[in-house]
């Protein structure tokens, strides 16, 4: 698997995500949230940077290389069908910003089953959902049930990016 391919399952994990809490909140005050979140966003990119520059050697050197990756990332966006707004803020996702920014090549390979590089990609990624989640200032009798809301696409990815890189989908669920 490829790291654009991953990066297209985060992205729509975290577009599922969006519209579960879209439903729970309402799209305006979902808005809200995210634009208010946006104001003090610092808890989770700092985490996700540092994994990815200690990942980025694990990963296998791309064997082509070109500007399809990020077509394919944009048609996978529009494939998702969010409003506007709401794929204005799945492009901001600072996990997936953190990749994009990274020297990371687009068309490097996840290891297949051989190496823990692909499971740490993953319970990377669902970490950092969790505290993207966490760091939304919801009202405290949303958050749970917030939370709950969002783990089920990311519970999703997880079965999905691991069986596609060779690995057992197996682990706790919460």
């Amino acid at each position: 698997m490829r790291i654009v391919d991953f990066l297209c399952q985060l992205l729509e994990a975290h577009a599922e995500t969006l519209r579960r809490l879209a439903a729970l909140l309402g799209e305006e005050a979902l808005l809200e949230l995210l634009e208010n979140a946006g104001d003090t966003e610092q808890a989770v990119p700092e985490r996700g940077d540092a994994f990815i520059e200690r990942t980025a050697s694990r990963l296998l050197a791309p064997q082509r290389s070109g500007g399809s990756a990020y077509q394919q990332l944009e048609g996978a966006v529009h494939e998702f069908g969010l409003p506007a707004v709401l794929e204005f803020h799945l492009w901001a996702y600072p996990h997936y910003r953190a990749f994009i920014e990274s020297p990371i090549d687009l068309e490097s390979r996840i290891p297949g089953p051989g190496g823990d590089t692909g499971t740490a990609l993953v319970e990377e990624a669902v970490a950092q959902a969790q505290a993207w989640v966490r760091h939304l200032p919801l009202p405290s009798q949303l958050g749970l049930q917030a939370e709950r809301a969002a783990h089920v696409p990311w519970l999703r990815f997880r079965t999905n990016v691991l069986k596609r890189i060779g690995r057992r989908p197996m682990g706790p669920v919460y």
